[in-house]
């Protein structure tokens, strides 16, 4: 029998599911043990910190309250589903036999190669190897892999169990296959797979995100308006469009002709810059690191930062209950 937060599974309930693996148990993780567990999966999830394994499996059934409030997953299957997921003490015994391991470790390429060479000596070499980097080139990734046919990027969007997108990518070496194979493992989970035929530094949502940020700052920096006029404008117009429409569908409606005409007004005006923007920096320097430090952009105290999250999730929550409930 499994004890929550242990691997005691019996050889026979072990093969009545798929099995995958998470190895690492931070933000991310939890998270997306859960989508796998949800998704029908054996879970098993390491972490190299002591003990981290197993509070992620606490903050996974913490994350399962909001599936229940979107009305995707009912109260009495938690404990099936959370039960589903085991924490194990070693990256050999998590990945043994699986059919999948995503991996979401710390954002460092020397790390990321030293848990893949690991994973490529402890796998089958049908397995899939998936990353969670949202900066980090695959093929850089997969140098240390004897395989590396095998290894693509999934990289799932904060927080992971209430995001729907998945970004997907190959890297030089990756197999056509690898990248079907893993878009279907998505879409089975419910998720909404974006493929992306090559790599590219930050992939496609963190350039999107960065580049509107980079001029947030910008006008921030050159005093045009505040951190807090600018979310204020987001959030009351560009962001409540975005829901429906994205920026395509957007560009369609208003007329591509009229965008057309203001990017031949504005696009020399906006910022090309290289660098850091200089607010970014400048903030950093002074210890302002944001929510875990106490001061950002804002002022944040952890009644803050919980109430934040609590709406943000909450808001979340509505959306995933109208992709599924329309």
């Amino acid at each position: 029998m499994r004890r929550r937060g242990c691997w005691a599974v019996t050889k026979s309930r072990a093969s009545e599911l798929p099995r995958a693996a998470v190895v690492g148990a931070g933000r991310m993780g939890h998270g997306i043990a859960l989508e796998l567990a949800r998704g029908g999966y054996e879970v098993s999830i390491y972490d190299v910190q002591r003990g981290r394994a197993r509070q992620a499996i606490t903050e996974a059934e913490q994350d399962a309250a909001d599936l229940i409030a979107a009305g995707v997953i009912e109260e009495d299957d938690v404990e099936t589903i959370v039960a589903r997921i085991g924490a194990v003490p070693s990256i050999q015994a998590a990945v043994d036999g699986v059919e999948v391991v995503f991996e979401a470790v710390a954002e460092d390429l020397d790390i990321k190669r030293e848990v893949f060479a690991q994973l490529d000596q402890y796998t089958r070499v049908d397995t899939l190897l998936l990353s969670n980097t949202s900066s980090i080139g695959i093929t850089e990734i997969a140098v240390s892999c004897r395989y590396p046919e095998r290894v693509a990027l999934a990289h799932w969007i904060l927080p992971p169990h209430l995001i729907p997108v998945v970004e997907v990518a190959p890297g030089e070496q990756t197999a056509e296959s690898t990248i079907v194979a893993a878009r279907k493992l998505l879409e089975s989970l419910g998720k909404w797979p974006i493929v992306l035929r090559c790599e590219l530094p930050g992939y496609l949502i963190n350039r999107l995100q960065f580049a509107l940020l980079r001029e947030a700052m910008e006008l921030v920096g050159q005093g045009v308006a505040s951190a807090t006029e600018i979310d204020r404008a987001v959030r009351g117009s560009i962001a409540r469009r975005m829901p429906v429409l994205g920026l395509f569908g957007q560009a369609d409606t208003a007329g591509l002709d009229v965008y057309q005409q203001i990017f031949r007004y504005l696009a020399p005006d906006l910022n090309r810059g290289t660098a850091s923007p200089a607010v970014l920096d400048e903030a950093i320097q002074s210890g302002r690191t944001g929510a875990t430090s106490g001061h950002g952009f804002y002022p944040w105290s952890p009644d803050d930062v919980s109430s934040t999250l609590h709406r943000r999730n909450a808001e979340l929550i509505r959306l995933l209950r109208v992709d599924r409930f329309g």
